[in-house]
C-alpha cells in the first residue's frame, strides 16, 4: 500500500506541475465560474479554467485516473516518441509543441516516484542490515592483522640491521627497505585512526560528521548501504538535473543555438526515460526472467537510447554526435558518481 501510495502520489504531482492543458472538455456557456469572464471556448480565455466542470461523486474518481494516466492521450503519445524517438520529442517540446505531450519534470516526478515504489515492493534488505555489526568486526579483524604482519616485518629488518659486519651495499638495501615498512605502517595506522574517528562519538561538525557515517555504514553493510542508495535517491532526484546542466553545457561551450533551458528539457527527458527503464529492470529481475542476454540488451538499448536522444534533440549529423559521444557517456558517469556521493552524505 505505501508503494502504491507513492506512485499515485508522484503522477498527482505531476499532474499539479502539469495542469491540464491542450486537453479537449465541452464547451461551456455564460460566463466562467472562477473569474466570471465571458466564455467563448473550451476555456475561459483569463484565467484558463475548464468550462465544463464535473460535480458527481463518480467524478473523483475519473479526476483520479486522468490524473495518474492522462487518459486523454498524453501518455501514450508520450512515451512511444520518448522511447523511439526521443530526441525528436525534445526538440518538439523545446519549439514549442507541447499541449499533446506530457512536461518533462511532470515526466520526471512521476518516473521518479514509480522507481521508488517499485524498488519498496521488490527490495528485501532485513537480512543484510542484521549483517553488519559481524561485517564491521571482520574487517577491523582483518586491518589488525595486518598492522600486526607489518610490525613484524619491521623488526626483523631492525634485527637485521643490527647485525654485524654488514657491508655498505647491504646495509643501504635494508635501510631502504626499513623507511617503506614504515611508510606502509604508517599508512595502516591513519586507515585505522581514519575507521575510529568516522565511527566514533567525536565526530560532530557538520560534513565530516555526515561524511564519517555514510563512510562507516558502506564499511559496515556494503549491501544495506546500497539500498539506502536506491531507497533514498528519489527524494534528491532533482539535483541530477542540476548537476547534469554544467556538463551538457560543456559539450556546446558559449554556443548561442543552446540555451541553458533547452539543455535541461534534454537532461529532465533522459533521466525520466532511463528511470522508467530502470523501473522495467526491477520489475523483469523479481519475475525472474532477466538473464545475461535480457541485462546487455537493456544496457544497449539505454546506450542507444542517449545517442538518438542526443543526436536529434541538438540537429547533429551523425559524425557530429559520434565526436561527442564519449564525453556524453563520460560525463554521465561523473554525474552520477557526484549524484550519489551527495546521497551518502545526505542520507
Amino acid at each position: 500500500m505505501d508503494a502504491a501510495g507513492d506512485a499515485i502520489t508522484g503522477a498527482m504531482m505531476a499532474r499539479a506541475v502539469e495542469p491540464s492543458h491542450g486537453e479537449a472538455q465541452a464547451a461551456g456557456h455564460g460566463d466562467c465560474l472562477n473569474c466570471g469572464a465571458a466564455l467563448a471556448g473550451h476555456y475561459c480565455a483569463q484565467c484558463g479554467q475548464a468550462a465544463h466542470l464535473h460535480r458527481s461523486f463518480a467524478a473523483i474518481g475519473h479526476d483520479l485516473a486522468h490524473g495518474v494516466l492522462h487518459f486523454e492521450g498524453k501518455l501514450f503519445t508520450t512515451l512511444p516518441e520518448l522511447a523511439l524517438r526521443p530526441g525528436k520529442l525534445t526538440r518538439r517540446y523545446v519549439h514549442g509543441e507541447r499541449a499533446k505531450f506530457i512536461s518533462p519534470f511532470a515526466l520526471f516526478l512521476f518516473s521518479a516516484f514509480l522507481m521508488y515504489a517499485i524498488f519498496s515492493l521488490t527490495s528485501h534488505h532485513g537480512a543484510d542490515a542484521a549483517a553488519g555489526p559481524a561485517m564491521n568486526a571482520e574487517a577491523r579483524a582483518e586491518l589488525k592483522k595486518e598492522q600486526d604482519k607489518a610490525d613484524a616485518r619491521i623488526r626483523k629488518i631492525e634485527a637485521e640491521l643490527a647485525a654485524p659486519g654488514l657491508s655498505g651495499n647491504r646495509k643501504e638495501k635494508l635501510t631502504e627497505r626499513l623507511a617503506d615498512a614504515r611508510d606502509d605502517r604508517k599508512g595502516l595506522s591513519l586507515a585505522s585512526g581514519l575507521a575510529e574517528s568516522l565511527t566514533g562519538e567525536g565526530v560532530n561538525d557538520g560534513i565530516a560528521k555526515s561524511v564519517g557515517k555514510a563512510v562507516s555504514a558502506a564499511a559496515e553493510n556494503p549491501e544495506f548501504a546500497y539500498y539506502k542508495l536506491k531507497a533514498n535517491a528519489y527524494k534528491f532526484s532533482w539535483a541530477l538535473i542540476l548537476i547534469s546542466l554544467p556538463f551538457l553545457w560543456l559539450l556546446f561551450p558559449f554556443s548561442r543555438r543552446f540555451k541553458m533551458y533547452d539543455h535541461a528539457i534534454y537532461v529532465t527527458y533522459s533521466i525520466a526515460f532511463m528511470s522508467l527503464l530502470f523501473s522495467l529492470s526491477m520489475v523483469l529481475t523479481a519475475a525472474h526472467v532477466t538473464s545475461g542476454l535480457v541485462t546487455l540488451a537493456l544496457l544497449l538499448f539505454a546506450a542507444w537510447h542517449m545517442y538518438r536522444q542526443f543526436k536529434d534533440a541538438y540537429s547533429l549529423s551523425r559524425a557530429g554526435a559520434l565526436l561527442r559521444l564519449p564525453l556524453l557517456y563520460g560525463f554521465a558517469c561523473v554525474s552520477l558518481s557526484l549524484f550519489f556521493t551527495l546521497i551518502a552524505m545526505l542520507g
